[in-house]
């Protein structure tokens, strides 16, 4: 099959949309022919959309992603979007009167409902590389000593962006006699007031994309994921993953209802709280379910999750 991809893959697998157009984009060119364009280059669009089976779209759906498919919609056969969001209202009242995708592949049903109708949506599930992500074979008095980690403080994690909308400043509530608070940061969506924030507070911030990832996960004891809204993050976090499949124990928000939808094998696996006030007990009781082995349920590989995708690609292509 000529496949097309509309995104902004950037080879690195540190934002959860492009991760997921990363890992889409790699398994497919396996077996299809597969060409690229940017979001914002439309006659690249319709170069390589006109000569391929079908286009998927890695974008969040929002006004101006529907005036480029608009644009573009005659010169391409089929155009599939893959959702990891909530479809913006703007977008599904336009799609709505004067429709401009043929299928929808989403992560979760709820977020494409009100712009799509039933029967052109498929949901897939997030993928998850286990030969990377899993628990360490080194100490983690090895591991702190190669990442410049305290060995002798709870050490709490969190991967992701500094966007205002994260919450992470609640980091800033754990005692640093007792705790050590670590954000790796991607460095897109950043928030100046946020990182000033994270920084006077003494949270250990570093920045840009991390090879080795794993190596922190598996040797944080917790991992803290303060988001509480899908506004700022893909309605499967793909971190939460990452360390649950580390064996590392997760605290969230119980408002985040859709951490429903990764599937765990123990209730250990993530505490919730409701309040900030309740963060610094749950991690010390968190701490204790650190395991060394994955806590991830049914699992599947990015390959698999492809694979499926092609089957619902296939029945479009015509």
């Amino acid at each position: 099959m000529n496949i097309h991809i509309i995104s902004t893959i950037n080879g690195l697998e540190n934002e959860g949309m492009r991760n997921v157009a990363t890992h889409f984009s790699r398994e497919l060119q396996k077996q299809h022919n597969v060409s690229h364009s940017a979001l914002k280059d439309v006659l690249s669009i319709i170069k390589n959309g006109r000569k391929s089976d079908v286009t998927l779209v890695f974008a969040r759906l929002i006004k101006s992603v529907y005036f480029m498919l608009r644009l573009v919609r005659p010169f391409l056969k089929k155009i599939c979007v893959v959702c990891v969001q909530p479809v913006s209202d703007e977008f599904a009242e336009l799609n709505r009167k004067h429709k401009v995708v043929d299928y929808c592949l989403t992560i979760c049903k709820e977020d494409v409902e009100n712009a799509f109708d039933s029967d052109i949506i498929s949901v897939f599930s997030v993928g998850i590389n286990e030969e990377k992500f899993k628990p360490s074979e080194k100490s983690r008095e090895e591991l702190c000593k190669e990442l410049e980690l305290p060995d002798d403080k709870v050490i709490v994690l969190h991967v992701g962006h500094c966007s205002s909308g994260r919450f992470l400043e609640e980091m800033l509530t754990l005692d640093r006699e007792k705790f050590y608070p670590v954000v790796i940061a991607s460095g897109m969506f950043d928030d100046e007031n946020t990182i000033k924030s994270l920084t006077d507070g003494g949270v250990d911030l570093r920045f840009g994309f991390v090879k080795n990832i794993e190596d922190y996960y598996s040797c944080a004891d917790v991992y803290f994921f303060p988001t509480k809204s899908s506004e700022f993050v893909i309605s499967v976090p793909l971190s939460v993953m990452e360390a649950l499949s580390c064996g590392t124990p997760v605290v969230a928000y119980e408002s985040f209802e859709k951490l429903s939808l990764i599937k765990r094998n123990s209730e250990d696996a993530v505490t919730f709280i409701n309040s900030v006030d309740e963060l610094s007990d749950a991690v010390l009781s968190a701490e204790n379910n650190k395991k060394n082995f994955s806590y991830l349920l049914d699992a599947k590989s990015w390959g698999e999750v492809v694979k499926d995708a092609v089957k619902s690609l296939e029945s479009i292509k015509e």
